[in-house]
C-alpha cells in the first residue's frame, strides 16, 4: 500500500441500519495526520466492504477496506443525492460509537 492515501471512504447507517456509503473527504488533513491514520486504518484492514450495498465508484478499483470501529468528524456543505457535498476532515471522534453514526438530514 502507499504511504498515504488520496480519500476516506465515509459510512453512515440508514434507517434500517445499513451501513451505506456517503461520499470520500480527502481535504483538511495535515501531513502528520495522514501518516497517522495510515497506520491505524493498516491495522484494521479488512478484504471486503462494510456497505450494503458496496458502492458503485468502488467497482474501479484501488480502494481498500476497513473494519467500520473509527468515527471521524467531517464537516461539509450539504448533505444531497444521497452524499455530503465538499466533505473537510476535522479529526477522529472517540466520543461517538460508529453504530450512533448516522445519515444525516437533507438540509
Amino acid at each position: 500500500m502507499a504511504p498515504t492515501y488520496g480519500s476516506l471512504v465515509l459510512g453512515a447507517h440508514d434507517e434500517t441500519g445499513r451501513l451505506v456509503y456517503i461520499g470520500n473527504v480527502g481535504t483538511g488533513f495535515t501531513q502528520v495526520a495522514r501518516r497517522i491514520i495510515r497506520r491505524t486504518l493498516d491495522e484494521i484492514a479488512v478484504s471486503a466492504s462494510a456497505f450494503e450495498p458496496a458502492p458503485p465508484e468502488a467497482a474501479a478499483g484501488g480502494w481498500h477496506w476497513v473494519a467500520p470501529i473509527l468515527v471521524g468528524d467531517v464537516e461539509y456543505r450539504e448533505f444531497a443525492g444521497a452524499r455530503l457535498r465538499m466533505p473537510s476532515w476535522k479529526g477522529l471522534r472517540t466520543d461517538k460509537a460508529p453504530a450512533q453514526v448516522e445519515v444525516p438530514p437533507v438540509r
